[in-house]
């Protein structure tokens, strides 16, 4: 019998190092709502600060509107954590976005802290700038794993 007439169910190791991992539909289309929703989450932290704002320097009515909002950045966060893990995502990208979600704990925690512990509660902006740098990083990452495959 000669090697033209065997049939090949598997490609041979120079045929699999050029290509791509094949993904399920599924997984393809975790993985652009996770993109988007990342963006998504960055351009919301940017409007908490902008209704932080609001509520120091116009109407401090808007604090209410600072806290609402922050409940759907919750949501948001852990709908970004859930689709890392259905979009297959790398293990670094999984405990970023796992990371985000600390990170909004440490926020809602330090708000919490009383009056005379007022140096813990000052650490809140500095918890949501590091949220936002996560963010971004996190969507810089996702995007070099797309030009990467």
């Amino acid at each position: 019998m000669s090697n033209l007439s065997v049939n090949r169910s598997e490609p041979e190791a120079g045929d699999r190092a050029g290509g791509a991992p094949q993904f399920s539909p599924l997984v393809v289309r975790a993985r652009l709502v996770f993109k988007a929703a990342v963006r998504i989450f960055a351009i919301g932290i940017f409007i908490q600060v902008f209704l932080a704002g609001l509520a120091l320097f116009w109407n401090s009515a808007q604090w209410a509107s600072h806290t609402g909002f922050a409940r759907l950045l919750v949501l948001v966060s852990i709908l970004i954590l859930v689709l890392s893990f259905i979009a297959r995502l790398p293990r670094s990208v999984r405990m970023r976005s796992a990371g985000l979600l600390g990170i909004i704990v440490l926020l809602a925690v330090s708000v919490k802290f009383p009056s005379g512990m007022g140096y813990v509660s000052a650490l809140h902006p500095v918890f949501a700038l590091l949220l936002f740098m996560g963010t971004v990083s996190l969507a810089r990452k996702t995007d070099a794993l797309d030009k990467g495959n």
